[in-house]
Order: structure tokens, then C-alpha cells, then sequence
């Protein structure tokens, strides 16, 4: 099973719990962000306001270097805006110790060997906060990528529109981004001057948080952030893996809801980003050519362990006059298509000469909107499943069992590496 990545605070000055932490997280998509420094033992209160500007999602703490009382500094931490997983470690299983970390809520006690048994909190961690399920301090906000079959079919036009959509409905963040590294259209269509791009917070990513995030970014609308892909050719390098999935893990952080145009065809930050995305829609027209590199994107994100049933493939630009046999599209597809839209340049012409969106009116501007309800609906509606389910984690029961489970670690070592 693959981890979503995680973002980190280590408050390890004992030199044998840091080691063992670094060596697990090196093998590990967690991504340190916060460590804790000389004075922050003299002002709790600064290490406190690194870990709330870099919204962690779980603090690690040697239990007998807390720059404060254990359960009043787990209180402060629950305070923050991203309310991070504490994971109390120690030196030894000490009974004591176990039952003030304990009343303090920590969400796990760890002590050396800590190889394995840090390995699977934070899984857990990841999987329970991918999900917003019961164990999730908030819930991870949504990706929807749209990709090009080839260049021309219409993502980054489907896009920007969608992006203002959604802002518009959910009335909460959205962020529109471009990881199209090669063309970039979206900054063109958007008309930004801002001169930052995914570049600078990608090369920033050891140090991002949300006030250097708000310098890079361009607010085109109350709810509405954008970020343009690079335009100089040197900037244009794909991002490595781990740097694609960092930075989907902090944009989740951050927005309810967003939109990224992944550009023509398929490509690297594209499939490196796949298990952040909650849907991939990728845009096609009616020729067989292009279809058949539709197939083929589809056919390469399944292959990368993506689901099936979270790729949408949009026929677009559909003739009324002349309509496709649908059947035959869909023999060469492998699916059938999740939408389909029809052929208006006019429309697109008369808005982007005039420098706006698609006004209400012509029938694509409806069936685009239609999508755009189809999103919206999808992020209401599991944002409010997800509430029933937290709520009830909140209760006596669920902090037992995650403890029982802790204290069969602690009491029985050997049974543990039995069901490993």
C-alpha cells in the first residue's frame, strides 16, 4: 500500500530517539519541516508558531525534553490550525510515562527499537488522514487533475473554468495550479503578472509555509488562488517524485478544493501525483488518433495502481450536426465517456479576445458548468459523511482502542512481530 506523504515536527534533542526517528523518515515520504532549536526550551512559544505556520501534520516529542508540562504542550498543539498527531517518544516503556502521555491525548507512545513500530504509525497516520476517516485530526482537501490526450483537446480551457466554479459554489479555497511544465497556457489565459511560479515553491519546499505560500501565489478572487506553472526554460525541469507528492500533500493542507492542469498528454508530475488526486479527468476529441492516446493515458495511470473508476475521460469538441458513433468510441476507449461536449469556437473566441471567461448562455458554458456541479457535489458530499465519523472519534471508545493497541506493543512485543 502506498503512503501519502506527511509533514513533520521533531522535538528529539536525545541523541538515540533523533537518530532512529531520521533513519525511519529517510525511507519514508514524511518530510521534515520543523525541528526544534537551542532557545526553543527557554520560548516554547516560537517552536509552537514554526510548527502552527507549517501546518504539521504530526509532532514528535521526547517526552523528557518537552519544553513544557506534556499534556499542557499536546493542548497547545491541538490548538493549531492543522491540530497535528503527537507521537510521545521515550527511552524506555516506563509505566509512568505511559500514563502521562496518556492523559495528556497523545495519539501514540514509542520507545527504541523505534524502526518499525514508527514505520507503522505513521502509516496509519497517512492512511487514516488521506481518508478524513475517524482517526484524521482535519480533513485532506481534494485534487481534480484534468490532462490532455494530446495538445489541443481543451484541459487547461475546462480548467480555468471549472477552478472559478468551484471557488464560486463553495464559497471556500479553491486553488487552480498548472503542472503543465512544457506549454503553461494557464497563466496566458489567466492574465497574471505575477512573476512566481511552482518553481519557487517547489525549490522552497524545505521551508514552505502559508505566509510564503501567499507571496507566491495570485488571488484572482475572494476564494480563488492561482498558481502558474514556470516560464523560463531553465525552470521548466519536472519536479523529482517526492517533490510532487510533498507539494500536492501541502496543497491538501491548505484548500477545500483544487483544480491542476497537467497539460498535453501524459507525463511525469502527472503520474507522480496520481495518489493524491481524488479524480483524473482526462480530455478528448472524436479522432481516432486522439482517442487512442485517451486509451493510453487511462491504460498508464491504471498501471501505476490509480483506479479505474476515478478516471473520467471528457469527449470534447462533438459536432451536432455530425455526431460521433458513440459506440465505436467507446470500444476504443475501453469505457465509455463520462461527459461529452459540444464544438463551439465561437463562444471560446469571443471570450478570450475580449479577455473573460465563458459568459452563461451558450450550451457549452451549461454542460462545463454541469462538471463543475459534478466537483462541488463530490467535495460537499464527503466533506459531510466524513463529519459523523470524526465526531464519534472524538469519543472514549476510539481513544481506547488506539491505546489498547499501543499497550499490546508495550506488553507483548513478541505477538506484535508475530502479526507483522
Amino acid at each position: 500500500m502506498s503512503m501519502m506523504p506527511l509533514t513533520a515536527a521533531l522535538i528529539l534533542p536525545t541523541r538515540i530517539l533523533g537518530d532512529q526517528a531520521q533513519a525511519c523518515i529517510q525511507n519514508l515520504p514524511v518530510r521534515v519541516a520543523v525541528e526544534q532549536k537551542e532557545h526553543d526550551e527557554n520560548d516554547p512559544d516560537l517552536l509552537l508558531d514554526r510548527i502552527e505556520r507549517h501546518r504539521v501534520d504530526v509532532v514528535l516529542v521526547d517526552a523528557s525534553r518537552v519544553p513544557m508540562p506534556l499534556e499542557a504542550f499536546v493542548a497547545r498543539l491541538k490548538e493549531t490550525t492543522s491540530q497535528p498527531a503527537v507521537f510521545v517518544l521515550h527511552t524506555e516503556a516506563s509505566p509512568q510515562m505511559i500514563l502521562e502521555a496518556l492523559r495528556a491525548g497523545a495519539n501514540e507512545f514509542l520507545h527504541p527499537p523505534l524502526a518499525e513500530t514508527l514505520r507503522t504509525a505513521f502509516e496509519t497516520l497517512s492512511a487514516s488522514r488521506s481518508k478524513g476517516g475517524a482517526g484524521a485530526s482535519h480533513t485532506l482537501g481534494k485534487i481534480f487533475g484534468f490532462i490532455s490526450a494530446r495538445g489541443g483537446c481543451g484541459a487547461s480551457t475546462f480548467a480555468i473554468h471549472v477552478a472559478h466554479d468551484v471557488a464560486h459554489r463553495l464559497k471556500q479555497p479553491t486553488l487552480l495550479a498548472d503542472f503543465d511544465f512544457e506549454a503553461g497556457l494557464l497563466r496566458f489565459l489567466m492574465k497574471t503578472k505575477n512573476p512566481y511560479s511552482l518553481r519557487e515553491a517547489i525549490d522552497n519546499l524545505h521551508r514552505i509555509d502559508l505566509s510564503l505560500w501567499k507571496a507566491l501565489v495570485t488571488t484572482h478572487s475572494a476564494q480563488l488562488d492561482f498558481l502558474g506553472a514556470p516560464e523560463e526554460l531553465a525552470a521548466r525541469r519536472a519536479p523529482l517524485p517526492e517533490e510532487t507528492t510533498h507539494m500536492m500533500r501541502f496543497i491538501r493542507s491548505n484548500y477545500v478544493s483544487t483544480v491542476v492542469d497537467f497539460g498535453r498528454s501524459i507525463s511525469l508530475p502527472a503520474l507522480d501525483a496520481l495518489p493524491e488526486l481524488e479524480t483524473l479527468y482526462v480530455v478528448t476529441t472524436a479522432e481516432t488518433a486522439t482517442l487512442a492516446q485517451a486509451a493510453r493515458t487511462v491504460r498508464m495511470a491504471e498501471e501505476r495502481g490509480f483506479s479505474g473508476n476515478r478516471i473520467s475521460v471528457l469527449l470534447n469538441r462533438v459536432s451536432v450536426k455530425n455526431p460521433p458513433d458513440m459506440r465505436a468510441i467507446e470500444q476504443q476507449l475501453g469505457r465509455p465517456p463520462a461527459a461529452s461536449f459540444v464544438s463551439d469556437f465561437m463562444a471560446f473566441y469571443d471570450a478570450w479576445s475580449e479577455g473573460h471567461m465563458l459568459p452563461a448562455g451558450p450550451r457549452i458554458r451549461k454542460e462545463i458548468s454541469d462538471l463543475s456541479g459534478t466537483i462541488v457535489s463530490r467535495v460537499i458530499g464527503e466533506t459531510e459523511t466524513e463529519k459523523k465519523p470524526a465526531a464519534a472519534a472524538a469519543g472514549s471508545g476510539s481513544s481506547k482502542k488506539s491505546w489498547f493497541s499501543f499497550l499490546q506493543r508495550s506488553a507483548a512485543p513478541k505477538a506484535e512481530v508475530q502479526r507483522a
